[in-house]
């Protein structure tokens, strides 16, 4: 069965204006502990949590992992022997959520402050304490340091703590949500030394990016392989991005006319690359993520969602769920088609490249005249 688009509502407006930041004083930190069941919040002297300090998805106001809830055993207040924090002031940057897609999306946007200069507050999150736990995060670690940071810089507390004084800016990108235009540039800017600007378009060979060797994960197509044999054998490089550096990575977004793959947070990657990428992106299903939608309109890309009526749910093994495509075949010759037209399509300032998609079209019937 043939691809079809899939349905892409317009994103909210983007926000030209900066976050809001607040500073809050006589706060209690109150981390992750098993005995509470979940992350926690930033509480004020009320005991009150700090929306600032929480992660929210959507319009809506509700955190969408934290429990704000004030325990109950403190019913009498903090306790005495809650200690104090040791700086007078913290700049408090939420949760290190050590997901690629969503340490992308939800941790990274509360960076923004960094873009202007280094903060003089030490930088307090929820994050690994020791600097071993963040080592299989190689992702963060290359971030961070695109920042003039190292992780021992993230400052992180396992045990309930008292802070003197906080500041919290928001988010400059909410899942779901919104986006300001100020983590467009912050994410530009940890992008930019990964590729040379001569080398932007450079690469006309398109890449897919393929999970078929990821070992679990949220989400991919079981069957995914025989789509990526096809696009192989018709001049596609099938690359895997847990195989690749985070600088890798941006420099394939930069120097291909042309990047595919099925939906997925390796596409986020796309934030750190020029703006004007090309991307067609594989969908199990019909209806697109918001998230998705916000990150295109912060690029600035032209992305196409395709998705193959009748994919269903199939056992879901190491992954959050698995999906079958009913033909394969046919999901590859979509995705050739549509990565022929993307390709071929003029781009200011450099020539047109249908040439080089000869082979694409004859094997789909839409070779150039």
């Amino acid at each position: 069965m043939t691809l079809r688009a899939c349905r892409t509502p317009r994103p909210l407006r983007l926000r030209r204006d900066l976050p809001a930041v607040r500073t809050v004083e006589t706060v209690l930190y109150l981390p992750h502990s098993e005995a509470r069941g979940q992350p926690s919040a930033l509480f004020d002297a009320a005991r009150r949590f700090i929306p600032e300090s929480v992660d929210i998805r959507g319009t809506g106001t509700a955190p969408s992992w934290q429990r704000t809830d004030w325990p109950q055993d403190w019913a009498a207040g903090v306790p005495a022997g809650v200690p104090e924090a040791p700086e007078e002031t913290y700049l408090f940057l939420g949760g290190a959520h050590l997901h690629y897609g969503h340490f992308l999306v939800t941790t990274l946007p509360r960076f923004w402050p960094l873009l202007r200069a280094r903060p003089t507050a030490p930088i307090l999150c929820y994050a690994p304490t020791h600097d071993s736990l963040w080592q299989p995060y190689r992702f963060a670690i290359d971030i961070l340091a695109r920042l003039g940071l190292d992780v021992r810089d993230i400052h992180a507390f396992d045990t309930p703590m008292r802070l003197r004084r906080v500041i919290v800016p928001a988010p400059a990108f909410q899942e779901e949500g919104f986006a300001h235009t100020v983590f467009r540039d912050l994410c530009r800017t940890i992008g930019a030394g990964c590729y040379a600007p001569e080398e932007v378009d450079a690469e006309e060979r398109p890449a897919y990016l393929a999970k078929t060797r990821l070992a679990g994960g949220v989400r991919r197509f079981a069957n995914e392989a025989a789509v990526t044999e096809i696009l192989a054998r018709e001049g596609i490089e099938i690359l895997h991005p847990e195989a690749m550096s985070f600088s890798e990575q941006v420099r394939l977004f930069a120097r291909r006319r042309v990047v595919a793959g099925s939906l997925g947070s390796a596409l986020h990657t796309a934030l750190f690359a020029p703006s004007g990428r090309r991307v067609v992106a594989l969908s199990p299903g019909p209806v697109i993520n918001p998230t998705f939608l916000l990150v295109d309109a912060l690029c600035g890309n032209a992305v196409s969602y395709l998705h193959q009526p009748g994919t269903a749910e199939t056992e879901p093994g190491a992954f959050g769920s698995q999906q079958a495509l009913t033909d394969p075949r046919a999901a590859a010759e979509g995705l050739l088609r549509r990565i022929e037209r993307m390709a071929a399509a003029p781009v200011t300032g450099r020539r047109r490249l249908s040439a080089a998609w000869g082979r694409l079209g004859r094997m789909v019937g839409r070779g150039p005249a």
